[in-house]
C-alpha cells in the first residue's frame, strides 16, 4: 500500500528501467518482463546485436567490457520520452521485491534529485590488486580518429569535480601495483609513472540511477569513454562524477548491496533451492539486490 509521498511521486516521476545484457541472452527477456512488469511501467532491454522483434528491446553495438557505450547508444532512443529517471540494472541481477518505480526512493532513503552508484573504489587506496588499474594507466582520450577532447571537461574542471566528492588524483602508490600476484606483470607496472593522465575512479557498475537533468551529459561521457576504450568499471563511476552534483552511494542508503564474490557469499542462496518463487517470497529484507543470479539455473 503506497504512502502519501509515494502517491505524490507517481504524479511526476517517470522512471525507465534499463536492463543491461552483457551478452545476448534472448531467453531472459520474457522472464525478466514477467518478474518486473508489475513493478515498473517502462522496461527496456539493452541487448547487444539484437535482431529480433520485441518492441521494448534496444539493440546496441559495443563490446561488453565497455558497456558504458550501451548507455550512450540507448540514450538516443529514450531522450524524447519524458523520463525523469533512468534506473540501470544487470540482466543477471534480482532486485528486492519491495523495490518498484513507486517505492524506489523511499526504499533507498534518497531524494528524487539524487543519482546513485553502489560505491566509489579509489584506485590509490585499493588493498587488493585489480587488473583494471593497468587500463587506467594506459587510457588517453586524445587518440587518432576520435575527436572528443573538446567534449570533455578541462583537466582543471575535472579535478574540481573530483575535489567535490573528496576523490584523490595523486600518484598510485607502488605497493598497490606490486600487490599483483602475477609477477610477469611487475616489469610493466614498474615502468609506469604511477600518475594518471586524468583523474579516474572505479566502482561496481551493475546498478545505478541517473536523473534526467544530467543524463545527456552522463551518456555523452559514457560514449566517449567506451569509444576510447576505458574499462566500464572506471568509465561509469568517472562519468557520474563528471556529470552529477548529487550522488549517493551504498553508505548513504537504507537497503544495502548484495553482490556475491566468493563461495561464502553464495551461501545466502542455498535456502532457495534455485527456485525464483522462493527467492521472491523470502528475499533478504536488508538487500537492495542480489547479483549474480543466473536465470538459466533457476526454476
Amino acid at each position: 500500500q503506497m504512502c502519501i509521498r509515494d502517491r505524490f511521486l507517481c504524479m511526476y516521476c517517470k522512471i525507465a528501467l534499463l536492463i543491461i545484457y552483457n551478452h545476448r541472452y534472448d531467453a531472459n527477456i520474457s522472464r525478466l518482463e514477467e518478474i518486473y512488469k508489475g513493478r515498473f511501467q517502462y522496461i527496456f532491454h539493452i541487448v547487444p546485436f539484437y535482431d529480433g522483434n520485441v518492441e521494448n528491446v534496444i539493440p546496441i553495438y559495443e563490446h561488453s567490457h565497455y558497456f558504458s557505450g550501451y548507455i550512450a547508444q540507448a540514450w538516443s532512443h529514450l531522450k524524447d520520452d519524458g523520463f525523469t529517471h533512468f534506473f540501470i540494472v544487470a540482466d543477471d541481477m534480482m532486485l528486492n521485491p519491495v523495490v518498484s518505480e513507486w517505492s524506489l526512493f523511499d526504499s533507498l532513503g534518497i531524494s528524487e534529485r539524487d543519482c546513485f552508484m553502489h560505491e566509489f573504489l579509489i584506485l590509490q587506496e585499493r588493498e587488493r590488486y585489480w587488473p583494471g588499474i593497468l587500463t587506467a594507466f594506459g587510457w588517453n582520450p586524445n587518440v587518432k580518429g576520435i575527436e572528443v577532447m573538446k567534449m570533455l571537461p578541462s583537466i582543471e574542471e575535472w579535478r574540481k569535480r573530483f575535489d567535490m566528492y573528496g576523490l584523490p588524483y595523486f600518484k598510485i602508490p607502488l605497493k598497490r601495483l606490486l600487490a599483483n600476484p602475477r609477477k610477469k606483470d611487475w616489469l610493466r607496472m614498474l615502468r609506469q609513472k604511477r600518475d594518471l593522465k586524468y583523474p579516474l575512479v572505479a566502482g561496481y557498475s551493475d546498478i545505478f540511477i541517473v536523473t534526467a537533468d544530467v543524463m545527456e551529459k552522463f551518456a555523452q561521457y559514457c560514449g566517449i569513454f567506451a569509444a576510447t576504450r576505458l574499462f566500464v568499471e572506471i568509465a561509469i563511476p568517472t562519468a557520474m562524477v563528471l556529470a552529477s552534483d548529487h550522488i549517493k552511494t551504498n553508505k548513504d542508503v537504507k537497503l544495502k548491496g548484495g553482490a556475491m564474490w566468493d563461495d561464502g557469499d553464495f551461501l545466502i542462496l542455498k535456502p532457495y533451492n534455485n527456485k525464483l518463487a522462493n527467492l521472491m517470497n523470502e528475499f533478504p529484507e536488508d538487500k537492495f539486490y542480489l547479483h549474480p543470479i543466473k536465470l538459466s539455473k533457476w526454476h
